[in-house]
């Protein structure tokens, strides 16, 4: 089990025992849960016996940690679970419910699951409680509301860790015979509501077994080849189980979308088809298609997508921060992880002076960076390319410094402040950006906070207008809170005649990584390497969207 794991397991602990009016051992396991979260050799550690070197962990608990890193039951966990019904924890961690007034809703209104008791909650059974009344009930039932409609969304970032470290406790049964996620987080979703796998096996109770053992397993209900299950912080599990020479079949079932497998089974029984995945969709007269864009729309025209974009076709890193504005690493340091990546080039494009609270730089350290960039430029192979990113200001100008733009080999216009305009106004401040006389790429476009802040109010069809008639690129953000700009827009762009580029708003050396998220998205719009500009070689590069031409 890995640490992000094993922290979730210490705070559902945590809770247990302040239902028990524990609240002491329950501040230390949640201390002992972000110090977990924290560990980034947590098997080292595990095998060298040094976990009670870190801080706020115990004899007591780095042996729990270490039973629930094997894979090991945990008799305080196991026996809690037993005494505690599942709905007390997660109502516990609403906020504005706490411990005191879940276990008094449990235990006077027994309901079944959280959605009765959002039913209970709207039809005035709670203010007859003793200590509830119309207020408080009122504010129950939208704190309820809240919880029912978040409870099993996550972020991709989040759903592809946890479904990862399910799919490898799964797959350490003996009976499971391969493991391979599926559903949302396999078509690369923003927002992924249920962690989907798909398990071959010629016993599914045994995997059945061992799945109910998983520290995070709160539930498990059979529905005949599929086990549901619910996590210990309210989200949904669903595990498929395929017969030996059935995966494919099996994996698109747990893949969909539900559109994508209705129009499939419209052509041919997909349940009965042996083989992979190939095999099934060639018995249906179709090319196999890449998960990413089983949406249900048109992909079973005919059309082949075998050539959308990899990230094995991303030829320079795009969109990049360093410690000069609010970057965690240096430009020697960005530089050394692009050639890692075996990239060619790296745009160095920090904020901009209109970004204080990030550091933005203005023209006198904007100049002092190039000088660093030199200097480093004359120890590396990858290429520099001197860049910022310059704030959209309100009234749609550049925040570019005075005298620089001429010398700038690339600009990122994104908006960072006075998200809430209206449309009309928003609109014209993107739209007057877009027809500024230079190449700019439109940054993180739409500006949205995946699960935390909407996009910003835009007719987007003018924006397109504009970028159609100015020299203009949108870029495909791939940090794990933004996937901006999204698949249906990117289509809708790309059917306009937009170009892209896909880039990890890299804020540190990891935040390269988060490329494989930019070209999903991209996958999903339907994009091809030709596509998106940071495809092409360094030179061809800086040729496309060099500001001043």
């Amino acid at each position: 089990m890995d640490a992000a794991t094993i922290a979730a397991s210490l705070r559902e602990l945590a809770a247990y025992l302040r239902l028990d009016k524990d609240p002491h051992r329950a501040r230390a396991y949640d201390g002992a849960a972000s110090t977990v979260a924290a560990i980034h050799d947590l098997e080292a550690r595990v095998a060298a016996g040094t976990l009670r070197e870190l801080p706020g962990i115990g004899a007591s608990t780095a042996a729990m940690i270490t039973a629930l890193h094997r894979g090991e039951d945990v008799e305080t966990l196991t026996r809690l679970r037993e005494r505690w019904p599942p709905l007390v924890v997660e109502l516990a961690q609403i906020p504005k419910i706490g411990v005191k007034k879940a276990r008094e809703l449990v235990e006077l209104l027994a309901p079944a699951d959280l959605d009765q008791l959002v039913k209970l909650a709207e039809s005035g059974a709670v203010r007859e409680l003793p200590g509830f009344g119309k207020v408080s009930e009122e504010k129950l039932a939208a704190a309820l509301r809240t919880r029912h409609e978040q409870r099993s969304r996550r972020l991709l970032l989040d759903a592809r860790k946890l479904g990862g470290e399910l799919a490898r406790y799964l797959a350490s049964c003996p009976d499971a015979r391969d493991v391979q996620l599926a559903g949302e987080i396999r078509r690369w979703c923003e927002v992924v509501g249920t962690i989907s796998l798909v398990v071959t096996t010629e016993t599914p109770a045994a995997v059945r077994a061992h799945l109910a053992r998983h520290p995070l397993v709160v539930s498990l209900e059979d529905r005949g080849a599929v086990f549901c299950g619910r996590l210990g912080d309210g989200g949904q599990l669903e595990v498929r189980c395929a017969r030996p020479g059935f995966a494919g079949a099996a994996l698109i079932l747990a893949t969909g979308s539900q559109p994508h497998v209705a129009k499939l089974r419209e052509r041919g029984d997909v349940e009965g088809t042996p083989g992979d995945e190939h095999a099934v969709y060639a018995a249906l007269g179709l090319p196999w298609l890449p998960p990413e864009i089983r949406d249900g729309d048109d992909e079973l025209s005919g059309e082949r997508f075998d050539d959308l974009i990899t990230v094995a076709d991303v030829t320079g890193a795009v969109h990049c921060h360093t410690t000069y504005s609010d970057g965690r690493n240096s430009i020697a340091e960005m530089a050394a992880a692009a050639a890692a990546h075996g990239l060619g080039f790296i745009t160095i494009t920090d904020h901009s002076a209109a970004a204080f609270y990030a550091q933005g730089l203005d023209g006198a350290r904007l100049r002092a960076q190039w000088t660093e960039l030199a200097e480093v430029q004359a120890t590396t192979g990858v290429r520099l390319i001197r860049g910022t990113e310059a704030d959209i200001l309100a009234d749609g100008q550049l925040d570019v410094p005075a005298g620089t733009l001429g010398e700038l080999e690339v600009v990122i216009a994104s908006i960072h402040q006075r998200h809430k305009l209206d449309e009309d106004a928003m609109t014209k401040r993107v739209v007057t950006a877009m027809r500024q006389p230079c190449f700019k790429i439109w940054g993180h476009a739409l500006g949205r906070l995946v699960l935390s802040r909407e996009p910003i109010a835009v007719r987007f069809d003018e924006i397109l207008d504009a970028i159609a008639e100015s020299p203009a690129a949108i870029e495909i953000n791939g940090d794990p809170h933004r996937l901006d700009l999204d698949p249906v827009r990117v289509r809708k762009a790309k059917a306009r005649g937009a170009k892209f580029v896909v880039s990890t708003d890299a804020h540190s050396v990891r935040g390269l990584d988060d490329i494989e998220y930019a070209v999903a998205m991209a996958r999903r719009g339907r994009l091809r390497p030709a596509d998106v500009l940071n495809t092409r070689p360094a030179d061809e590069f800086l040729a496309a969207v060099r500001p001043m031409r």
